[in-house]
């Protein structure tokens, strides 16, 4: 059963972009009658802002209950790449992406933050293999995920905690185009705390480790 209400729940972590450590980032979450509250912004430290800026966000809205993702904001802005989307999920396979309607199949959507957070209320077991309709900004894909059971082998060096470890089993080239990735080590207690977070995406890998 899901908890009803919460405190807020904070994650802090250093960031790496590519081949260099860029800033920082935060996971915030607060469930309030069943419905989470997810924040996750990426920031580059000031020192590489002067230079190159990331600087990525998304917030959403997530009915843990009915399982039913009702908005994503993501705000992207690397370097000279800049977008933006809003969207708001109905009940009848459409949605409302910056203002204009467009079909979509609704069911069963959920976007990074909701997805690291129902992980980390989840029961594991070795082996097993999950898969997630993953909303990304304007779109989704299909992300399937490897369990690992807690062990000595580092999942995605340098990886030095030991805790659940979640790759993703779609990991080729082509099926990562116009997709996230994702994989995670979670801290073996239950709840999870997500240790590491990878983000694999078209405009580039970003790797968050616990501070």
């Amino acid at each position: 059963m899901i908890a009803t209400h919460v405190q807020a729940q904070t994650y802090s972590y250093k960031v790496k972009y590519g081949l260099i450590y860029a800033g920082s980032a935060r996971i915030e979450y607060h469930v309030d009658d069943g419905a989470l509250q997810s924040s996750l912004n990426i920031h580059s430290s000031p020192w590489l802002s002067t230079l190159w800026t990331l600087s990525d966000s998304i917030s959403s809205y997530y009915e843990l209950e009915s399982d039913k993702l009702r908005t994503h904001d993501k705000a992207i802005h690397e370097g000279s790449y800049h977008r933006n989307y809003q969207v708001v999920f109905s009940d009848s396979n459409s949605i409302e992406l910056n203002g204009k309607i467009k079909a979509v199949d609704t069911q069963g959507l959920i976007d990074v933050p909701s997805l690291i957070y129902k992980l980390s209320q989840t029961s594991f077991t070795h082996g097993d293999t999950l898969s997630f309709k993953l909303w990304d900004g304007r779109s989704y894909g299909i992300l399937s995920l490897l369990v690992e059971k807690p062990g000595k082998a580092p999942l995605l060096k340098p990886f030095s905690a030991k805790g659940w470890k979640l790759t993703p089993l779609n990991s080729s080239k082509k099926s990562r185009e116009n997709r996230v990735q994702l994989a995670l080590l979670l801290s073996a207690d239950s709840p999870h705390v997500p240790l590491r977070i990878e983000i694999d995406t078209k405009y580039g890998d970003i790797i968050m480790k616990s501070e």
